[in-house]
């Protein structure tokens, strides 16, 4: 596997092109030791990357899975993340109505989530899994100031949006910005857990903007890219927005009910919701906050967001979770 590298930095592409789940991985090299940016690239390359350099402190941008999954083969190291996602590693309720898991159309998906939560796998696998990473994570890194990373300025910069605690590893020395899930892809912005807020992403998505960085590199597919060609790209990915919420509208408006809008592919594919039926909870929490923005701005569909909740069993709190964040750690 072929690695770019910026200065000390060494972008790690995870397998199968970095799609989930499977992400990409920064390492930061220095004197003293090594630093890696989440930990979602592979068992394979992790190990390789464990087994050729002192990686001393790991930096986690936020609690996902296909993000974190590998830093159990880090336990000797520092393990930081996100001050709102500490607690989501250590408390499964917390994990759990985060990820908007409480009260989906199967009653029975909650059992079946916490189960995984503490379910063992099996040895050198290669597939997320929640039980090694649940309580590893003590630690956290403050947001918006400069960090020492073995001699090299990193901030952590808070991008909420996709999830509540999400942010984005800047390298202003090397005008670099490790833009993560902002990550350009066809399928367009994800914002379909409990924790997460669509005009948060949007407004995030130009935060990125506001830095600098010549450089960006994302968690998925694709990778190094060039300011240019991430802003000419970013417009098309946020456009995906307004494209979903006039779905919503149309199909509402048509007089679709609850149980039939979940299948207009808002999100999802009707053949990927055959293959993966828990996708059917990110689609009907990311419906849940388009109904919800448009009757912010202004649309008479407050009866049929009722309506859509009572359906579904929700309560407005499986849609819209906030938590708070843990105090700065020093560092």
């Amino acid at each position: 596997m072929s690695f770019t590298k910026i200065g000390p930095l060494t972008v790690i592409p995870g397998e199968n092109g970095s799609r989930v789940p499977f992400s990409t991985s920064l390492l930061v090299k220095g004197t003293h030791g090594a630093a890696l940016i989440d930990c979602g690239s592979g068992y394979q390359v992790l190990n390789e990357i464990k087994n050729a350099y002192s990686v001393r402190s790991v930096y986690l941008t936020h609690y996902h899975l296909d993000h974190i999954w590998g830093a159990y083969l880090f336990k000797d190291a520092e393990l930081l993340i996100n001050p709102y996602d500490v607690k989501k590693l250590s408390d499964p309720e917390e994990l759990t109505k985060a990820s908007g898991m409480l009260n989906p159309t199967d009653p029975h998906n909650q059992e079946k989530w916490m189960k995984q939560l503490f379910e063992k796998p099996p040895e050198n696998w290669n597939r997320p899994h929640w039980q090694p990473v649940m309580n590893l994570v003590e630690k956290w890194y403050p947001y918006d100031q400069e960090l020492d990373v073995f001699g090299t300025k990193m901030v952590m910069i808070h991008a909420p949006g996709h999830t509540q605690g999400y942010c984005c590893p800047y390298f202003p020395e090397h005008g670099v910005l490790f833009a993560g899930d902002f990550d350009l892809t066809s399928f367009g912005p994800w914002y379909n857990n409990a924790d997460s807020d669509i005009d948060e992403f949007i407004a995030s998505a130009q935060k990125t903007l506001e830095t600098d960085a010549r450089i960006f590199i994302t968690s998925h597919q694709k990778g190094v890219v060039g300011r240019k060609e991430y802003e000419e790209k970013l417009k098309q990915y946020i456009g995906k927005i307004e494209e979903r919420e006039e779905k919503t509208r149309s199909a509402i408006k048509r007089g679709l009910v609850p149980s039939e809008i979940v299948y207009e592919e808002i999100f999802y594919y009707r053949e990927s919701h055959h293959k993966n039926p828990q996708l059917m909870i990110s689609e009907i929490v990311g419906i849940a906050k388009h109904i919800d923005r448009l009757v912010k701005n202004g649309e008479p569909f407050e009866d049929y967001f009722e309506e859509f909740l009572r359906y579904f069993g929700l309560s407005r709190e499986n849609i819209f979770y906030r938590s708070g964040p843990m105090g700065i750690m020093a560092q």
